[in-house]
């Protein structure tokens, strides 16, 4: 009877052992479901990424916009989506995106019409 008892004792020691050497190897959580869920909020809100964004910049200046017109335009998009100058520089930047020669060709006389009617400029934002 001793034995048995002795032996119940140390399976159930070495189950807790087991069980806490378990829970060692978990992951640690970092922070609550709400917490998650506002930073994932906040996350989609802070708009596209930085890197998307600097390929556009730089397509954009290769399709031949100014510095401050392509500057202008993608602050149009992220802040002002429905204004005509939003509309147009992501117009131009879709196009840029793809690969035929006959969109970005047809295209400068869409930059210069950005460029040349002021639509992108501060004071229409």
């Amino acid at each position: 009877m001793r034995h048995l008892l002795f032996v119940v004792a140390a399976v159930v020691a070495w189950g807790g052992v087991a069980s806490a050497d378990e829970l060692s190897h978990m992951p640690e959580t970092k922070g609550t479901l709400s917490q998650a869920l506002h930073s994932a909020k906040m996350e989609a809100h802070r708009g596209p990424e930085h890197q998307e964004v600097r390929t556009d910049d730089m397509n954009l200046r290769r399709l031949g916009l100014s510095d401050e017109t392509v500057r202008n335009g993608l602050w149009a998009v992220a802040h002002r989506p429905k204004s005509p100058c939003a509309q147009y520089i992501r117009q131009l930047t879709a196009d840029a995106k793809g690969t035929s020669a006959a969109l970005l060709q047809g295209d400068q006389r869409l930059v210069t019409y950005v460029e040349n009617s002021g639509i992108c400029d501060p004071v229409r934002r």
